[in-house]
C-alpha cells in the first residue's frame, strides 16, 4: 500500500512540472584554427567520424549564380530562404498557404557562396532543429506582428510584402505599412494561413502576439525544407538566382 502511494505521489508531482519554452536565444562561435595545439588521442579518436561527415557535408545541392547575402530589410538570402519555404509548405500542408516570414536572427550565415551549394552550407545556415509549423492568424494579428518585424529592421517574407515608415506621426518605433497577403491589401477583418517556423509561433524573437494561436506541425525541420527544395531545382536543371524585388522597402 505504502509503495502505491509513493507511486501516486511522484505521478502527481511529475505531472505538476511546468514546460518552459525559450524565447530567445544566444550562442557565441568559437572556431579551431590550423595553429591551435592539438590533441593527438582525441584526434585519432574522432578521425573515421570526421572523414564520414565531411563526406556527407560536402554533397552538392545546388549551384548558385552569384553569391546571397543577409542584409536588411530585404535580402537575397532571406528572399530565397523564404520562398522555398513558402514552396515546400505547400506539399506539407492539405490546405493553403499565404504566406511565410523568417526573423533576421534564424538566418545563420552572413552569405551563401556563388557556385556550389553544399549540405554543409545549409547546416550552417539554418543549424536548429526548428519545425515548419501552420497557423491561421487574423488580420490584426498580422498587422501587430509587421508592426514588430518593422520595429526590427524588417524580417524577411514570402507571399507579402511591406514598408517600414521609420518615423511614423505618432512617434515611437518604426511600424508596417503598406502591407499585402498575396497581392491583395491586408485585411483586417480576414484571416491568413501563415508557415512559421515553431520557434517563432510558441512566441519566440518576441512574437508574443502569437502566443496561444494553435498551429499543425509539417514534422519538417526548416533545414530540411530548403534541402528538399535546393535538390528539385538542381532535378529540374534550375539555379539559385538572387532575388532582390522590393518585398521589404523603406518608405520614402
Amino acid at each position: 500500500m505504502k509503495s502505491s502511494y509513493t507511486l501516486f505521489l511522484f505521478l502527481a508531482l511529475a505531472s505538476c512540472t511546468p514546460h518552459y519554452t525559450p524565447a530567445q536565444y544566444r550562442f557565441t562561435e568559437q572556431k579551431i584554427t590550423v595553429h591551435d595545439s592539438r590533441d593527438e588521442k582525441m584526434w585519432n579518436e574522432i578521425l573515421p567520424y570526421k572523414d564520414s561527415l565531411d563526406k556527407e557535408m560536402n554533397v552538392v545541392l545546388a549551384v548558385s549564380d552569384t553569391i546571397l547575402t543577409k542584409s536588411t530589410p530585404e535580402s537575397d538570402i532571406g528572399n530565397f530562404m523564404c520562398d522555398l519555404i513558402l514552396k515546400k509548405s505547400r506539399n506539407y500542408f492539405t490546405q493553403p498557404v499565404d504566406f511565410t516570414i523568417m526573423n533576421n536572427g534564424g538566418i545563420r550565415l552572413p552569405n551563401l557562396p556563388k557556385g556550389n551549394i553544399t549540405l554543409g552550407d545549409i547546416t550552417e545556415l539554418m543549424p536548429f532543429e526548428n519545425r515548419v509549423v501552420l497557423m491561421s492568424v487574423s488580420g490584426k494579428t498580422v498587422d501587430s506582428l509587421f508592426n514588430h518585424m518593422a520595429a526590427n529592421g524588417g524580417w524577411q517574407v514570402s507571399g507579402a510584402r511591406y514598408a517600414i515608415n521609420k518615423f511614423p506621426k505618432s512617434g515611437g518605433e518604426p511600424v508596417a505599412v503598406n502591407i499585402s497577403i498575396g497581392n491583395e491589401p491586408l485585411n483586417l477583418n480576414k484571416n491568413y494561413s501563415l508557415a512559421i517556423s515553431d520557434y517563432l509561433a510558441q512566441g519566440g524573437d518576441n512574437c508574443k502576439m502569437l502566443v496561444g494561436i494553435p498551429y499543425t506541425d509539417s514534422k519538417k525541420t526548416i533545414r530540411e525544407a530548403l534541402v528538399e527544395g535546393l535538390k528539385e531545382m538542381t532535378i529540374r536543371g534550375e539555379h539559385v538566382k538572387s532575388i532582390l524585388d522590393g518585398r521589404v522597402q523603406i518608405q520614402k
